[in-house]
């Protein structure tokens, strides 16, 4: 009896040690941040991190715009979505997705945008369009500086 509830203590505590050691684990090479896409803000910054070399920026663009068609343009970064899903379930209105062109966006809607650069990320600018007059709807700097939550 003895024997069994302490090879049960050390099981938990390997478990709790194990989760202690990966909740300290972050890479310095990817970054997470949500946006709210509104005309007529001021210029927003974004933590993207000080990193050199190769890194990812994932986005969450919440559309708040009347814009059905949008564009995101980042110099020096490969634009990549996760949408439309692997699976698409029937009866529902898909956008479409063709690199940094998002085209059907309803208002409220996500976007969801995954930002690649071979290089240092800070200090350079997203760019969100309304492809129907290609007028600038909205501009984000990057930073590698600042305080952060995690790599929010």
């Amino acid at each position: 009896m003895r024997k069994r509830l302490l090879k049960g203590i050390m099981f938990i505590l390997a478990g709790v040690l194990t989760g202690l050691i990966f909740a300290r684990f972050k890479t310095p090479d990817f970054h997470h941040a949500s946006l709210i896409i509104t005309k007529g803000d001021p210029l927003k910054t974004l933590f993207a991190g000080d990193y050199d070399g190769r890194q990812a920026l994932a986005l969450s663009m919440k559309n708040l715009q009347k814009a059905k068609d949008i564009e995101i343009r980042v110099e020096g970064a490969e634009i990549q979505s996760w949408y439309p899903p692997v699976v698409k379930m029937p009866y529902y209105k898909w956008m479409g997705v063709e690199g940094g062109r998002f085209r059907g966006v309803d208002f409220g809607r996500r976007i969801p945008v995954y930002l690649v650069f071979d290089e240092k990320a800070a200090g350079r600018e997203i760019e969100i369009f309304d492809l129907s007059d290609n007028s600038l709807i909205q501009k984000v700097q990057l930073t590698g500086e600042g305080s952060h939550a995690g790599n929010h």
